[in-house]
């Protein structure tokens, strides 16, 4: 059926003319197979492109500067001989399904033949449909194209493919399975911008030969499972800013070394690439694969965001800077949770843990300077304990200096109690009006000046006229005097009363 419908339009069109028998933009160059359309820019030339319009024994087809391409389904169906399409300068290429199917047939044939590449440069596609690159494609190239949607299948059952490249490219929305199940030898994303989030499974049960590189791509988002890749020797994940990276967002089959380097994460979910793995047929031959993870940035993150699969990788992880403030509370704990990379669950001998402090970075608060400046968590944990160390001395000396003052404020104050109770009042006699003054004053009150035996512990001083000079020189001689026991002093009376009696 479906070869009846493609006679049935080569028939409906056998009429029309070709692209070279025109009097418009292209010229042939029947001689080399060549096809070249260039449209001016003071035209807004448009170009239909179907099985009927290109020119028999065409290898290579150029068209530039047109502002509408459109190219039609089977387009390069019956020419065997095409090797090469370029389209330069398109303001608008629209592509329908099947637009690129060439030589789809599985035969064996005894010679290999080369299949067809497509380079489109400087360009914008509003869509690539489903099915539209299938068959024997060598090459698939987009440099500096603004894609609007890529759809499911959009590029699947390929053939003897080497070599898929977005270059510079913008693409708004990607759908699922939009790369499904070919095999290649190499499959670069290089530069450009992924608007929107790249859900799972857009590249899946793709087989890379040789070489995966994704490299200076901003992606806002990769879901789990976005790409599911087997068998590349190299894997490089370089210079990508990455808005949030969802868990198992890569599942590669590798055969040879993963390098992760000087990416930005600005959001890293956990076990984000712990389903990166070796074939064990290669760990078999050629032991432990090597990963380094280096160099690159991490914003906000889940614990075990850099969970690796050890059983598969010798990794090797260095400068790794954590895009948040330096916290002498938090440093241990993001240290542990940054660093719990280790195998499997249920693996035996898991090798220890590596040391976070030399190999994490933070952001030092610079408030007061210009920029930003990073430090090592070794260093910085360093300056933790001595500021914590200074903190804890001053608080120490504080503690002591206040128990110290408050025990000498005791001691003072016991001591002024003391004196108040048992210093010794001296009184001079005659006194002074300001001394009757004083005792005036304190009339009735002299029970307080009895000490504690019952004795007026006041004691007088003599000085003559009540006067002092500088010559006078003052001795004190204290005199104690007991009073006469009344009962005493009776019967010494009546005693001597007796003996004159007597006598």
């Amino acid at each position: 059926m479906r070869v009846l419908v493609l006679l049935c339009l080569a028939l409906l069109r056998s009429e029309a003319l070709e692209l070279c028998d025109t009097a418009g933009p292209c010229s042939c160059d029947r001689s080399w197979g060549k096809l070249n359309c260039y449209c001016t820019s003071t035209e807004k030339k448009e170009l239909v492109l179907s099985p009927s319009v290109v020119p028999k024994g065409t290898a290579h087809i150029r068209i530039q500067n047109c502002y509408r391409v459109h190219v039609l389904p089977h387009t390069w169906v019956h020419h065997r001989e095409m090797r090469r399409v370029e389209f330069v300068n398109i303001e608008e290429l629209i592509i329908e399904s099947n637009a690129f199917s060439w030589n789809e047939t599985l035969a064996l044939e005894p010679f290999p033949q080369p299949g067809l590449v497509v380079s489109t440069v400087n360009s914008s596609i509003p869509e690539i449909p489903s099915y539209t690159f299938n068959g024997r494609i060598t090459g698939i190239t987009f440099h500096n194209v603004s894609i609007g949607t890529i759809r499911a299948f959009a590029f699947a059952s390929l053939y003897n493919t080497e070599k898929v490249e977005l270059s510079e490219c913008v693409v708004t929305t990607f759908e699922a399975q939009a790369f499904k199940k070919f095999s290649l030898e190499k499959l670069h994303i290089i530069g450009g911008h992924f608007r929107d989030s790249v859900p799972s499974r857009t590249w899946v049960d793709l087989e890379v030969d040789n070489e995966l590189l994704i490299e200076r791509v901003t992606i806002e988002s990769i879901h789990s499972s976005a790409f599911i890749v087997h068998g590349p020797k190299t894997f490089r994940l370089y210079g990508n800013y990455f808005g949030n990276v969802e868990g198992e967002a890569f599942r590669i089959k590798m055969h040879g070394k993963t390098l992760i380097q000087n990416n930005i994460f600005k959001t890293l979910a956990k076990g984000a690439f712990i389903s990166i793995s070796t074939e064990d047929s290669v760990i078999k031959m050629k032991g432990l694969q090597r990963l380094q993870f280096e160099n690159n940035t991490v914003g906000h993150f889940e614990s075990g965001c850099l969970l690796f699969n050890m059983t598969s990788f010798e990794v090797q992880l260095d400068n790794v800077v954590l895009n948040l403030t330096c916290s002498c509370t938090l440093l241990e704990t993001w240290g542990s949770e940054l660093s719990s990379y280790s195998p499997l669950q249920g693996q035996q001998n898991s090798p220890p843990q590596m040391d976070a402090s030399d190999r994490f970075w933070c952001q030092e608060d610079t408030a007061e300077k210009n920029g930003r400046h990073y430090i090592k968590f070794k260093d910085y944990s360093q300056q933790c304990i001595l500021v914590s160390g200074l903190h804890m001395f001053i608080i120490i000396t504080v503690t002591c200096s206040l128990l110290l003052l408050v025990l000498v404020l005791i001691v003072i104050f016991l001591w002024n109690r003391y004196r108040s109770r048992h210093q010794r009042r001296w009184i001079s006699v005659p006194g002074t009006p300001s001394n009757d003054k004083k005792t005036k004053k304190n009339k009735g009150n002299n029970v307080e000046k009895i000490s504690a035996n019952g004795q007026d512990s006041r004691l007088t001083v003599v000085v003559p006229d009540g006067r002092t000079y500088r010559e006078t020189e003052l001795h004190v001689i204290v005199e104690r005097t007991e009073p006469i026991v009344e009962h005493e002093y009776v019967d010494t009376a009546i005693d001597e009363r007796a003996k004159k009696i007597v006598q």
